[in-house]
């Protein structure tokens, strides 16, 4: 019965999170072509530079929680004074983090001139960071009640894309694009508190010290890790909008998004599976689902890979050669990226080998920014485009390296049950 148990959450859990990424999916495909032929191709750029500067501030608020706390909340889940003391004590240190990435955006703002000058559009945008301090996934995925992520995310992203085609009509309507997926984020992390504070009787308690220590110390190696993932991608924009200009972050923009909706096929079920393989270490289970998604996704990659210069001017009624090749470029690393998605946290992490998952990122990452930064000082964008395939590819045999040196692929179903 438990198990049987364990597979209906499971089920519940994936088919949620799908929703929620199919929406992210199909929602980009819907605004994207629609902003780049209202706004121009170097306006849509300059959103996107914005959005990558402040998503850095966005892992600052982040911390890695949403892996550390995660697990926590998911190991302790039955006990509910326990729960109480975890929640607390994350959105208290996430609040301390909230006030410092705003100081900092602040000083960027009035330091740097190249911001400055948009320093609406910067304001607005963070926003964003707001609603992720406001919106604790990582409570609902501890929870293993995965479908209030899917509600909340998708009925604050279907409201605030449909006042994006009502309301943008023109290239100056630029700035209320960030301001309504702002507001979206925003609202949708104010009702997740209030549901959090109502269906689960959660009330905020004072942390102690300790507590607050034990938070931020747990979460600070995962934080790391976010930085050398997440931030690959924000560090590839910002450089790029340095050093090739905002028409540029464009080409690369679009082909980044589709990208990592693509991508989303293997975070949902890497975030699906991660509490589950966490109390179980089912092993067998993993593997099936580990060959089954990378055999979908191979099927999905190889006519868009064909077929992308059809694909682009259907979606974006643009015909260029240097957004071609960008695709085919970056398109390369997504099997890579689905794999190491899927051997770092539903495998390497679970089973406790959580530095091995974190520094094959931070290993990647430095290799990335070393690759991506000599790349734009030899103004070649390919090159550029190319360090999203260094990073995955990377971060995906150091993951591989790890899980054969330490004979998890080779566990049997008896020593799999004896961890447990």
């Amino acid at each position: 019965m438990k198990i049987s148990a364990d597979y209906k959450s499971l089920i519940s859990n994936f088919f949620s999170l799908s929703a929620l990424q199919v929406v992210n999916m199909i929602l980009p495909l819907l605004t994207l072509p629609y902003l780049v032929r209202i706004l121009g191709v170097e306006t849509f750029g300059l959103l996107n530079f914005s959005l990558a500067v402040v998503m850095f501030l966005n892992i600052l608020v982040s911390f890695g929680f949403e892996l550390s706390a995660t697990r926590d909340i998911s190991v302790n889940r039955d006990q509910k004074e326990k729960v109480t003391r975890i929640f607390s004590a994350v959105m208290l240190i996430k609040l301390i983090l909230l006030i410092i990435s705003f100081v900092l955006l602040c000083a960027l703002l009035f330091t740097f001139e190249k911001f400055g000058e948009h320093y609406l559009l910067y304001l607005v945008t963070y926003g964003v960071v707001v609603g992720n301090f406001l919106f604790p996934a990582w409570f609902f995925q501890g929870m293993e009640d995965m479908k209030y992520i899917t509600f909340i995310n998708v009925g604050s992203k279907v409201i605030f894309t449909g006042f994006i085609f009502l309301f943008v009509q023109e290239r100056n309507d630029f700035l209320l694009v960030p301001l309504f997926n702002s507001l979206g984020a925003i609202l949708g992390g104010v009702y997740a508190v209030y549901l959090i504070l109502k269906k689960y009787s959660i009330s905020f308690a004072m942390p102690t010290r300790q507590e607050l220590s034990s938070q931020f110390r747990g979460s600070t190696h995962f934080f790391f890790s976010r930085i050398a993932n997440d931030g690959s991608k924000h560090y590839a924009v910002s450089m790029i909008g340095i050093f090739f200009g905002n028409t540029m972050v464009g080409y690369f923009s679009i082909v980044a998004k589709l990208f990592y909706a693509f991508m989303s096929l293997g975070g949902t079920v890497s975030q699906t599976l991660y509490p589950y393989m966490s109390r179980t270490r089912n092993l067998n289970f993993y593997k099936k689902i580990f060959f089954g998604i990378l055999s979908v996704a191979l099927v999905l990659l190889i006519p868009l890979m064909v077929f992308n210069e059809l694909f682009l001017d259907l979606l974006f009624d643009v015909q260029n050669e240097t957004l071609s090749k960008i695709f085919i470029i970056i398109f390369s690393a997504a099997l890579f990226g689905i794999a190491s998605a899927l051997l770092g946290y539903p495998l390497l992490a679970a089973f406790g080998f959580i530095k091995e998952a974190n520094n094959s990122l931070i290993v990647a990452s430095f290799v990335f920014v070393g690759f991506i930064t000599l790349a734009c000082i030899f103004q070649n964008i390919y090159f550029v485009s190319a360090s999203l395939l260094i990073f995955n590819l990377t971060a995906f045999l150091l993951r591989t390296k790890s899980i054969y040196k330490q004979g998890l692929w080779k566990i049997s179903s008896k020593a799999t049950k004896a961890l447990t």
